[in-house]
């Protein structure tokens, strides 16, 4: 199901603003490009669990502020 309500979608981009460069390109990777964490890992040059972090930061903050 898509969901285009105007106010979640400004406080997604709200969200996705106050990441990290590194989380917001994690994100980015693993949600848009379809990449797994290992891709992504070996691309950015993080270890596994750095971009697991990461992740979970930018699932966290968006989450939270998104709802």
């Amino acid at each position: 199901m898509t969901d285009h309500d105007p106010e979640r979608l400004a406080r997604t981009a709200a969200a996705l603003r106050k990441l990290s460069p590194e989380a917001l390109q994690v994100f980015l990777c693993n949600r848009v490009e379809g990449m797994t964490y290992v891709e992504i890992a070996r691309q950015e040059g993080m270890t596994l669990e750095q971009v697991q972090q990461h992740m979970l930061e930018a699932i966290r903050t968006i989450v939270n502020d998104a709802g």
